[in-house]
């Protein structure tokens, strides 16, 4: 009966101790499946930019010249940019609806003059760029003169009124091959697919269906593109099966001992990162999140935002309605946050009723009021928490980081948290912005 009790509990302490190393081993493959995905993002992005860029520059050249559009001019002036971009199939200009000028003509002549309101197949993406004022990448999709390639409209707007559109007609499979050429690795394979028709144009498109991914979306002009990567070291993982020979050999004590030290560690791992009340991050992947923006920022000159919050009177909330309900209200706000916030931004939870949320590549002390002013509003009525009403308010304080400075990420949040203390002194329910 003994040699049975030990044996169990030996097999316990295996299974579990096995169990954890394997999903530790996973966590760790999807780690390094989320950091290649983020280089595979930001290589991509870097190509794509550059030619988006294309657009703005010959709006310009609309702008300036509008009373001085010969058609050898327009002509010569999409030669030339062409001749400085890689991996276009071709450039065109519409005037109002109508294609009148492409280059090069060569190949593309059946297209010249086709009106985009009489192709189904185009319009509604065309229509799009012209009502929201904004370049809207399409496809890749099947042109008008054969083949297939992604589209990049750009509406252009002479004194505010609309004159016409310029297309960028983009190689996708040289595109995406020569973004990708110094980051393949055998480790790891993905997929890209768009997120509305969910049309996978690069990689395998089984691997959406695959078990083992790392799933993350991107934000394109006026869409969103999802990547699914794989990382194989998964699957190269030891099989369940071997604890059950393993546990055998093992004695009743050391059975024991392992068995809670491996479920102390695994409730460790599973809460060393996301706070355990509301799911968000906590203070540990806020700093990693934190260094990373700063990094980026520092290395391309841009600018991002950091807010630090708190629920007004939280306390009070405490003392008069139960802990119960405080929780259910920290749990309330912290939905709310992560609903309004892209997903490239980062909402945290420092402890208590402290929020931190960062907010990447802002231009402006504005937007981040635009933010804190939608957020405000967004707690105007009282919130229904087990058959109670309960008022809900914030204080923020908004603080920007700019790259030409030399302040230090610890200086950031102190500024950050000297704000909220000013919008506190302020009368609550506000935000304050460092100055």
């Amino acid at each position: 009966m003994i040699a049975v009790f030990a044996a169990t509990l030996a097999f316990l302490f295996w299974h579990f101790l096995l169990d954890y190393q394997r999903q530790k081993a996973e966590s760790d493959a999807y780690l390094e499946a989320a950091s290649y995905g983020n280089l595979l993002r930001a290589e991509l992005d870097r190509e794509l930019n550059a030619l988006l860029f294309i657009s703005n520059g010959f709006s310009s050249y609309i702008k300036v010249y509008r009373d001085d559009l010969q058609p050898d001019k327009m002509q010569a002036m999409l030669a030339d940019l062409f001749a400085h971009t890689h991996h276009v199939r071709n450039l065109a200009v519409a005037v109002d609806y109508k294609l009148a000028y492409v280059y090069p003509e060569a190949g593309n002549e059946k297209i010249i003059g086709v009106d985009y309101r009489q192709v189904p197949t185009q319009w509604p993406k065309v229509k799009l760029a012209v009502d929201s004022r904004e370049g809207v990448l399409d496809g890749p999709l099947a042109l008008m003169q054969g083949g297939s390639g992604m589209i990049y409209r750009f509406p252009i707007f002479v004194d505010g009124h609309y004159w016409g559109l310029m297309s960028t007609v983009i190689d996708t499979p040289h595109f995406l091959k020569d973004a990708f050429k110094d980051l393949h690795q055998p480790q790891f394979t993905f997929a890209i697919r768009t997120a509305e028709q969910k049309s996978v144009f690069y990689g395998d498109p089984t691997l959406f269906d695959h078990k083992h991914i790392f799933l993350q979306r991107t934000k394109v002009p006026n869409g969103s593109w999802e990547w699914a990567i794989e990382n194989k070291q998964i699957a190269e993982l030891p099989g369940k099966r071997i604890g059950v020979v393993l546990s055998l050999l093992f004695s009743f004590l050391m059975g024991t001992m392992a068995y809670f030290f491996a479920q102390e560690r695994y409730y460790l791992s599973e809460g060393a990162l996301m706070d355990s009340l509301t799911g968000l991050p906590n203070r540990r992947l806020l700093d990693s999140r934190l260094n990373y923006a700063h990094s980026e920022a520092r290395r391309e000159g841009k600018k991002f935002g950091v807010m630090a919050l708190d629920i007004d009177h939280f306390k009070s909330i405490n003392d008069q309605h139960g802990h119960d309900v405080g929780d259910e209200v920290i749990k309330a706000v912290a939905t709310k946050l992560k609903s309004c916030i892209r997903d490239s931004d980062t909402v945290s939870r420092l402890g208590g009723d402290e929020f931190v949320i960062v907010l990447k590549d802002q231009s402006s002390p504005e937007g981040l009021i635009s933010i804190a002013t939608m957020l405000l509003g967004m707690f105007n009525a009282p919130m229904q928490m087990h058959g109670q009403d309960v008022t809900v308010h914030l204080s923020i304080g908004l603080t920007m980081y700019d790259p030409s400075s030399e302040i230090t990420l610890k200086q950031l949040l102190k500024q950050a948290d000297l704000a909220l203390y000013q919008a506190k002194q302020s009368g609550r329910n506000t935000y304050s912005l460092w100055q």
